[in-house]
């Protein structure tokens, strides 16, 4: 896709990305003549992958030498929990904000705060208008990965159709729009009705959004959840219920370890579309050091893989990620 993003294919090696990289921790804790300040605000501090994510981050700014990340405690997408923890960094002046918006035009007047007192503002899972610069990942190809893989399946083992799906949506956060809006458009112009549709980002909900429409829609036989999360819950509903794990597909998104090591067990757990966390968490640093410095790139998306047993090397190679 074109766009203001660099994007690192899918197998670049830590050597390669270190050198690639204008201000590599190495180079930096070489150098180093002052700690700047980064703070991460993820919304979704409950899902699994955030908590991976913010772990890495912590790590990679430690690797530095030279950062120290803040990080805030903001759950289930609550925006005056995020909006008070951006307003402690404005007020102690940290050096960038890294930030994935509940809602972005609540937190305009922030951003533009924060700017005007020399912070610099970047916006996670994908660039926005004001900001200095951006991390992220291709959540349409994430949406659009789990899509054709779960009609691929459909194809094969239902192919006279009479089944349904369920696709878990997550509408505060726009950017991330690709992970349903994929699925919720392939399916419909291959005439997989979805019976579901509804936010979920965990797997109490998963759980729950899947019993109800078992119960409604026996047929129901394909769940794609936003996340991992959504999608785990997901699969204890279909055990509870009895179904055969070669009769269901179910896919999850983001790659953490919990959804690839159930991809691994096979079943009914068929992919995760997988983001590279280290990659991503060391974005996080280098990006807002970039935006701080005015030297090097602002501006990144992470690779996305669809992690499946077709590739196993691969997919022990996605959970390794989460191992140190």
């Amino acid at each position: 896709m074109t766009s203001i993003f660099q994007h690192r294919g899918s197998f670049v090696a830590a050597g390669l990305l270190a050198v690639g990289l204008a201000f590599s921790g190495a180079t930096l804790a070489a150098s180093c003549d002052k700690t700047w300040t980064i703070g991460f605000s993820h919304p979704v501090g409950e899902s699994q992958f955030a908590i991976a994510l913010k772990k890495k981050v912590v790590a990679a700014g430690e690797k530095n030498g030279c950062v120290k990340v803040l990080l805030d405690n903001t759950h289930q997408s609550n925006l005056e929990s995020q909006r008070a923890t951006l307003e402690s960094w404005v007020t102690r002046r940290v050096d960038a904000i890294v930030v994935l918006p509940v809602e972005a035009t609540a937190l305009e007047g922030l951003r533009i705060q924060a700017q005007k007192k020399g912070m610099k503002w970047l916006t996670y899972a994908g660039a926005t208008k004001g900001s200095d610069g951006s991390v992220g990942f291709d959540n349409v190809q994430s949406g659009d990965l789990v899509a054709k893989d779960a009609l691929e399946w459909v194809k094969k083992r239902y192919p006279d159709g009479k089944i349904s799906a369920a696709v878990t949506t997550l509408t505060p956060l726009k950017g991330f729009a690709g992970r349903w809006d994929e699925p919720l458009k392939q399916f419909k112009a291959a005439g997989l009705p979805v019976v579901s549709q509804q936010d979920c980002a965990s797997q109490a909900c998963g759980l729950q959004i899947a019993e109800d429409a078992l119960r409604q829609h026996p047929d129901l036989r394909v769940f794609i959840g936003i996340n991992d999360d959504a999608a785990l819950g997901a699969l204890r509903a279909f055990k509870n219920a009895g179904i055969k794990p070669e009769d269901a597909y179910i896919a999850g998104q983001d790659g953490t370890v919990e959804g690839l090591e159930a991809v691994k067990q096979g079943g009914a757990y068929r992919a995760s579309a997988a983001i590279l966390l280290d990659d991503l968490a060391q974005s996080i640093i280098d990006n807002s050091l970039a935006a701080i410095t005015g030297k090097g790139r602002t501006n990144y998306e992470t690779a996305v893989e669809l992690g499946t047993l077709r590739n196993p090397q691969r997919l022990d190679a996605l959970i390794a990620q989460y191992k140190d």
